[in-house]
């Protein structure tokens, strides 16, 4: 196992010579039916002259209504995995993205009766999309099917392991890569999230009788599947009613015990900036965890002053949205990518 710190100043310097151009990428729009017949939009990117068969990732993005790109417009617009694809389009790996379920590009698999929701937005639905997204990809006549892997922003790492840990060998993704991805319960991760949110916007006394009716919601939910009937209104917005599924699922799964379980080379990925995600209780947990593998083939990327998003901060206040992916993060991916899919 190697850890690797990447400098944002000498991350320039580790671009190889040469590439496909930005001017040579392709993107075609498709669609992918997944397992209860929900059709999904996706953007399928490929390096144009292409003589082989090219190694390939589905990019899955974090939580919420993201988008293939990893916006959700308008409030949030990152282009996190649009840069991404076209970055890696040009070191010659083909890329799948699509737009979640339930978003507008997927509005007309979206149930007209509400009681249908629980089970249209349960767990297993996003990881049966993932799933079609990877069988799909595999089966693009530009790709090899022996060299696809899964790359997980997030939440999409979660959904990334628990693709792996569900298919059999012939079917598991060759490489997983995890940026940004929680290393402890999903619960827990929330509530940090809104502990940290909190103590900047309410007053002490306030914030702990939120954290206690988040914790009711969560223990009703672990215990029944079932969100409580009468909460907050701004925990409304995290657990939404027919959310109770979904979360009960999402909660159960554990990464370390995952990451444990795929026996591929993995790549972690981290800015050390992430207000969302630690890279201390997170990453590291995950990067001692996939060390007891035998045999392990696995890297640790730690990006200093880079957000959630994989962004540069520019300024203390930075939220690390907007802005290009710094060039040295797309570098040391192909650049570990190739070295286990490539010619």
């Amino acid at each position: 196992m190697r850890r690797l710190f990447i400098s944002l100043l000498t991350g320039l310097l580790l671009l190889p010579s040469g590439g496909w151009g930005a001017e040579s990428i392709i993107n075609q729009q498709v669609r992918i039916t997944s397992r209860d017949g929900t059709s999904l939009a996706g953007t399928l990117t490929l390096p144009a002259g292409a003589k082989e068969k090219l190694p390939a990732l589905v990019l899955l993005q974090g939580s919420g209504p993201t988008d293939r790109d990893g916006n959700q417009p308008p409030a949030m617009r990152t282009d996190l995995l649009r840069q991404v694809a076209e970055g890696l389009a040009e070191k010659g790996v083909a890329t799948l993205r699509y737009d979640k379920r339930g978003l507008p590009a997927n509005a007309a698999s979206v149930p007209g009766d509400p009681a249908q929701y629980p089970e249209y937005f349960d767990w297993h639905r996003f990881v049966d999309d993932a799933y079609a997204a990877y069988a799909f990809l595999r089966a693009q006549p530009a790709v090899d099917p022996g060299k696809a892997g899964l790359f997980g922003h997030s939440e999409g790492g979660l959904i990334a392991l628990d693709l792996a840990s569900r298919l059999v060998d012939g079917e598991k993704p060759q490489v997983l890569i995890l940026a940004a991805t929680p290393g402890r319960p999903m619960d827990v991760i929330i509530r940090e999230q809104l502990s940290f949110q909190l103590s900047k916007q309410v007053k002490p006394s306030e914030r702990r009788l939120f954290l206690a009716e988040n914790e009711r919601a969560a223990k009703n939910i672990r215990a029944t599947g079932q969100v409580p009937a009468k909460l907050p209104a701004a925990l409304g917005g995290v657990y939404p009613s027919y959310s109770g599924r979904y979360w009960q699922a999402l909660m159960q799964i554990d990464p370390v015990a995952l990451a444990q379980r795929y026996r591929g080379p993995v790549m972690l990925l981290q800015g050390d900036a992430d207000i969302q995600v630690s890279a201390e209780r997170d990453a590291l947990v995950l990067d001692g965890a996939l060390q007891k593998r035998e045999p392990d083939d696995h890297a640790l990327v730690i990006l200093p002053r880079t957000s959630h998003n994989l962004k540069p901060l520019q300024s203390d206040k930075d939220p690390g949205l907007e802005g290009e992916v710094d060039p040295g993060v797309i570098s040391r991916i192909s650049t570990w990518l190739l070295a286990r899919l490539g010619p």
